[in-house]
């Protein structure tokens, strides 16, 4: 194996995102000042191992399901819950903290005024995931269609009501666009709502943006994000090598052979210090040659 290693190239956007942040503060104001017994995050507040087990550290737990909690409080995480979830916890006599997206409570604003209107909608997103079965959650049963795929769209038999298109934040910009453009053929009075958010945006164009620049790209995230995922599978068709990689102990010597440039990004629920620890390992591995190249921030006015 060959180690030439040269340049370390960071994407222009990369790491937490705005609901990413709120979401962690408000968990760790909550662990430091509450007093009304256990705090325990419904899944997780954001999808990065490292950060839930740092708030675990700190008194934060985490339960698969509200059911989980019998005393003290819950905070429901950046992701959202559906409003059976809230209803649970208040029967349950639990305290509720709410750390769900703004961005995120924009999608349930619109399906319920959507829903007002009779309207049908089809979302696109992976119904495993806990937004989407949050914003499942606010739409009433056989009034909403999850799909995942361009062939799970045209097997949708419309049901006389105006139809809808909306997106989990997360969705590949691309692919909802090709989405959108074949639900308009079938469904000709669509309504579309293009709810990917903007750091979901910058952070898929950003790292196409290393292109002509790299020959490999390094995917700073948990295998549980899907705005994680989605970076590595853009990098791999544009770049043909991608990993998506939790801490710089993943990192595999050989992927380095005959590579002389390296791209880095990171999904939007993973702190910078883990992808500070994978710049370290490739310096370290280049025997201290390689060049690091950040991002130009914009200055303040």
């Amino acid at each position: 194996m060959e180690i030439r290693l040269k340049k370390i190239m960071l994407a222009r956007h990369y790491g937490f995102c705005m609901g990413v942040k709120r979401a962690i503060k408000i968990a760790e104001e909550t662990g430091n000042t509450t007093d009304k017994g256990p705090v325990n995050v419904i899944s997780e507040i954001v999808h990065n191992d490292s950060v839930v087990q740092k708030l675990a550290g700190e008194g934060v737990g985490t339960v698969a399901k509200v059911e989980g909690a019998s005393v003290g409080t819950v905070i429901v995480s950046a992701h959202g819950q559906p409003p059976a979830t809230f209803d649970t916890a208040k029967k349950r006599g639990l305290n509720i903290v709410d750390a769900t997206c703004p961005l995120v409570i924009n999608i349930h604003n619109i399906v319920k005024k959507l829903v007002n209107k009779d309207y049908h909608i089809i979302h696109f997103g992976d119904l495993h995931h806990d937004e989407t079965r949050g914003v499942v959650g606010h739409i009433p049963e056989g009034r909403v269609d999850v799909i995942r795929t361009i062939d799970e769209l045209r097997g949708l038999k419309p049901n006389g009501r105006k139809y809808a298109l909306t997106s989990q934040t997360t969705a590949g910009v691309g692919d909802f666009e090709e989405i959108s453009n074949e639900a308009k053929r079938l469904f000709p009075n669509l309504e579309v709502f293009n709810t990917i958010c903007n750091a979901t945006t910058q952070r898929q164009t950003a790292v196409m943006e290393l292109a002509p620049d790299v020959e490999m790209v390094l995917v700073v995230g948990s295998k549980s994000s899907a705005n994680s995922n989605r970076l590595k599978t853009i990098s791999e068709s544009v770049y043909g090598k991608a990993y998506l990689i939790n801490f710089s102990t993943d990192f595999k010597d050989e992927w380095l052979d005959g590579i002389e440039t390296v791209g880095i990004t990171a999904g939007a629920s993973t702190p910078d210090f883990l992808v500070e620890d994978v710049i370290n390992r490739l310096v370290e591995l280049s025997g201290g040659k390689a060049e690091v190249i950040r991002p130009e921030k914009k200055k303040r006015r």
